[in-house]
C-alpha cells in the first residue's frame, strides 16, 4: 500500500533531508512547510509539527515544539517554522492529533537537517578534486553537500561525483579523487560551530571567459551552470516546479526566481588561461568582472571570495607558455588588492598527484588555508589567516645593482627552505639580469644583488613560472604568494 493512502501527516513542501539552509543575519532562519493529511474515520484532527535536535532528541528552543499547523477542508495543510536557529543537524517531525483521542498518529519527517552557510566551490580541474592518495579526511555530521544528482547529502569524497549527473555540463573525463573542500567545511564548523554546506559547481578545462558575461553580450555558459546549482541547491521544495522526467523528481526553478543567498565562493581554476596567451594578459580585469557579475546576480556585493592562486604543473606545452602562469597567478593575487571580502592563499607548495592536480595531502592543506581566510575574513576569527604577499621593492641608496624586497602578513619571520632563497627574476627594459646573491636581511625582508646595473622598467617577479621552486615559508610554513612584474622603486617609500 503506498504512503498516500495511509492514516497521518504527510510533507510535500519544505527541505529534503541533509539540506542545509542558508542562516540570516539574526542567524536563524524560517522554514515554510505544507502537504496532506488523512484521518480514515472522518474525526476533526489537527496536524502538529515541530524541530528537534537530533544529538539530544528536544528542541533547540521552546517555541519550536510541538504546535499546530493551518488545515484546510481539502486536507492540506501549511506551517511557518520561524525563527529556527543556526546548527543542527535537526528532524522536523509530525504527527496528527484526531478529536476526543490522546493517542497521535505518526507523520512524515525529515531528517539531518541543517541552518547554517553554503559554500560554492567553483574554478575548473583542482576545484572538483583530482588528489590520490591515502589520507585522514573523513565525513562528519553538520558538512553537507549538494551532489552532482541534485541531491543534498553527507559530504564524502569524491566531491566531484558524476552518479545520477542532471547536467552533462559537469560531466568530467577524468577519475574523480580527493579535494579540499571537506577540510574546508569540517574546519569552519568546528570553529564557529555553523554547519556548512557545499555546493560545488567548478567544470574541467574551463577557461576565466566562461564564468562571466563579455561585452558583447555573448552567454556564460559556466556561469549560467552555477546560478541554475545555486538556484535548485537553496530552492525549498515545492511540488509545482518538480519535472518526473529524468528518472526522479528534480527541482526546476523558474526563471525569475531569485537565486538563493550563499555565505561565500571557492575559486580555485586559471590553468586553461595559461595556454593562451590573451587570456592571461586578461586575467586581471576578467577575473574583477566575473567576481562582480557573481556579486551582481547574487545580489550580495560584498559576496566573499577564498581565491587559491594558480599551483605549479610539471611541463608545458609550448615554448614560452610558462610566463604566462606568472601572469595568472599576480592576476589573482591582486584580487585581494582590487576589490574588497577577496581572500588569496598560495598552493604552490602542494604536492602534486600527477603533472597537474594537487595531491590528496595537498588538498587537505589547501582546504586548511581556505579555511583560516574564510575564518578571517568572514568569521572575524583573530588567528592569523593573512598570507605573505609582497609589499614593496627599492634600490637602496640608489645602488641600482642591488634590490631590497619586503614582505607583508608574515608570521614571525620568513626562512629560507633547503638553506637558499630563489625563484626571483629580475629585470629591466633591456631583458633579465642575473641574481649574483639572495640573502634575508629582517623577519620579512629579503635583499638580492645583481650582476649588473638595472635600467628604466626595473621589475621583479618571485614563482612566476609554471614549476618555480619553492624558496621560504614563514613561522606557519605558509609560503608568499607569487607575483610577476612588479616595479621596483628607486627609494623605500617613494
Amino acid at each position: 500500500m503506498k504512503r498516500a493512502a495511509l492514516a497521518g501527516v504527510r510533507i510535500t513542501h519544505g527541505p529534503s533531508d541533509w539540506q542545509v539552509l542558508q542562516r540570516r543575519l539574526d542567524n536563524t532562519v524560517d522554514i515554510p512547510l505544507g502537504g496532506t493529511w488523512l484521518d480514515p474515520s472522518d474525526r476533526m484532527a489537527a496536524v502538529e509539527v515541530r524541530v528537534v535536535d537530533e544529538q539530544f532528541q528536544r528542541p533547540p528552543a521552546e517555541h519550536l515544539d510541538w504546535h499546530g499547523a493551518d488545515t484546510s477542508p481539502d486536507r492540506t495543510w501549511r506551517h511557518v517554522l520561524e525563527g529556527v536557529p543556526a546548527g543542527g543537524p535537526y528532524c522536523l517531525e509530525t504527527r496528527l492529533r484526531m478529536e476526543g483521542d490522546a493517542w497521535r498518529l505518526a507523520g512524515d519527517q525529515i531528517h539531518h537537517l541543517c541552518v547554517g552557510d553554503l559554500w560554492i566551490i567553483a574554478g575548473d580541474d583542482n576545484a572538483l578534486g583530482f588528489g590520490h592518495g591515502a589520507v585522514d579526511d573523513p565525513p562528519e555530521f553538520g558538512v553537507h553537500m549538494f551532489r552532482k544528482n541534485e541531491r543534498w547529502s553527507l559530504a564524502s569524497h569524491p566531491v566531484h561525483d558524476v552518479t545520477g549527473l542532471r547536467n552533462a555540463r559537469f560531466f568530467s573525463s577524468g577519475a574523480p579523487g580527493h579535494s579540499p573542500w571537506l577540510t574546508f567545511g569540517r574546519l569552519i564548523r568546528r570553529e564557529t560551530g555553523i554547519p556548512v554546506g557545499l555546493i560545488p559547481a567548478a567544470q574541467e578545462g574551463t577557461l576565466l571567459e566562461s564564468w562571466y558575461t563579455k561585452k558583447r553580450g555573448m552567454p556564460s555558459p559556466a556561469l549560467d551552470n552555477l546560478l541554475a546549482l545555486i538556484w535548485t541547491a537553496t530552492s525549498l521544495y515545492d511540488f509545482a516546479n518538480f519535472s518526473l522526467h529524468d528518472g526522479g523528481p528534480r527541482l526546476v526553478p523558474k526563471p525569475e526566481t531569485p537565486p538563493g543567498i550563499v555565505a561565500g565562493c571557492v575559486w580555485f581554476g586559471g590553468n586553461a588561461d595559461c595556454r593562451r596567451e590573451g587570456a592571461a594578459a586578461n586575467y586581471r580585469q576578467n577575473f574583477k568582472e566575473f567576481i562582480g557579475k557573481m556579486r551582481a546576480v547574487l545580489e550580495a556585493p560584498h559576496l566573499p571570495f577564498v581565491v587559491c592562486q594558480l599551483n605549479r604543473v610539471i611541463g608545458v606545452a609550448k615554448p614560452g607558455e610558462s610566463a604566462l602562469w606568472g601572469l595568472v597567478r599576480e592576476a589573482q593575487r591582486a584580487a585581494a588588492h582590487d576589490l574588497d571580502a577577496v581572500a588569496v592563499i598560495p598552493t604552490l607548495d602542494a604536492g602534486l598527484s600527477d603533472g597537474i592536480h594537487i595531491s590528496a595531502i595537498g588538498n587537505t592543506v589547501i582546504g586548511e588555508r581556505a579555511a583560516r581566510a574564510a575564518l578571517g575574513l568572514v568569521y572575524g576569527k583573530s588567528s592569523p589567516w593573512k598570507t605573505p604577499d609582497f609589499h614593496d621593492a627599492w634600490f637602496p641608496e640608489g645602488k641600482r645593482t642591488v634590490v631590497i624586497l619586503e614582505f607583508a602578513n608574515v608570521s614571525g619571520e620568513l626562512r629560507p627552505v633547503a638553506g637558499e632563497i630563489s625563484s626571483l627574476a629580475i629585470g629591466d627594459a633591456d631583458g633579465g639580469a642575473a641574481i649574483r646573491k639572495v640573502k634575508q636581511i629582517g623577519p620579512n625582508r629579503i635583499q638580492a644583488d645583481i650582476i649588473r646595473e638595472l635600467g628604466t622598467g626595473a621589475v621583479v617577479s618571485f614563482c612566476a613560472g609554471h614549476n618555480p621552486l619553492l624558496a621560504f615559508v614563514d613561522d606557519n610554513n605558509c609560503p608568499p604568494l607569487a607575483f610577476a612584474n612588479i616595479a621596483i622603486r628607486d627609494e623605500m617609500g617613494e
